[in-house]
């Protein structure tokens, strides 16, 4: 059977602000796989690629049953942890991006907004909200799972400080959160009074590792 050749697009990554073909002339090194702002799968991730190893066996060593990511900007993260839940089916995961129109849905920007949507209609386990992730509805949807479920929270949205200062209080002993721009946006100041009030520690040897790999990711485990 012949391919329809008329149904391939051009859409993706289209936009001239956009770097293309990049390592055309160069090599790819280790240093330039730790910058944080990275293609994967096609899509924009602002993250770099030892992201995707580094949660791989964080949630092969904790096995978590309920995930939320706070922020998906372009999607193309988001993707990769929607892809890990269908594929499992060990773990709900849901994320939060209130401005869909910006990164999520413009593909011309690199977004993967409209391949994460067809994910969730075919899964259970995927589910994505365009909503305030401070308000009462989101805090109720995400505390009413985290009570039954092995939880992690993921802040990487547009306040993470408060992100993590405001969900903190919702999680049991054994349940974790991460912050993203670690020592890049935030800092331990802005959030150690919920991390000594909630009874949080530094998620080792997962901090050490994430900290050698330059993801500028911070785990945190509820202890007590």
């Amino acid at each position: 059977m012949k391919y329809d050749k008329n149904i391939l697009q051009n859409i993706q990554a289209s936009d001239d602000r956009i770097p293309k073909r990049i390592y055309k002339d160069e090599p790819l090194t280790i240093e330039k796989l730790k910058g944080i702002n990275q293609k994967y799968i096609g899509g924009g991730m602002s993250q770099n690629y030892f992201a995707i190893p580094w949660f791989e066996y964080y949630f092969d060593n904790h096995k978590f049953q309920y995930m939320v990511e706070f922020g998906s900007q372009k999607g193309c993260l988001s993707t990769y942890f929607a892809n890990y839940a269908g594929v499992c089916e060990d773990m709900f995961f849901d994320t939060y991006e209130i401005n869909p129109d910006k990164d999520w849905k413009n593909r011309t920007l690199e977004g993967c907004g409209h391949w994460f949507e067809k994910l969730a209609d075919i899964s259970p386990y995927i589910n994505y909200f365009h909503d305030n992730v401070f308000s009462e509805s989101t805090m109720r949807h995400v505390s009413e799972n985290i009570s039954q479920f092995k939880s992690l929270i993921f802040c990487d949205g547009g306040d993470k400080a408060r992100e993590f200062n405001t969900y903190a209080q919702f999680c049991k002993v054994g349940d974790c959160m991460i912050v993203h721009d670690w020592n890049v946006e935030l800092k331990i100041e802005n959030i150690s009074h919920a991390v000594q009030q909630y009874g949080f520690e530094k998620d080792e040897p997962f901090a050490s590792s994430s900290d050698n790999l330059g993801t500028w990711l911070m785990p945190f485990i509820k202890t007590k």
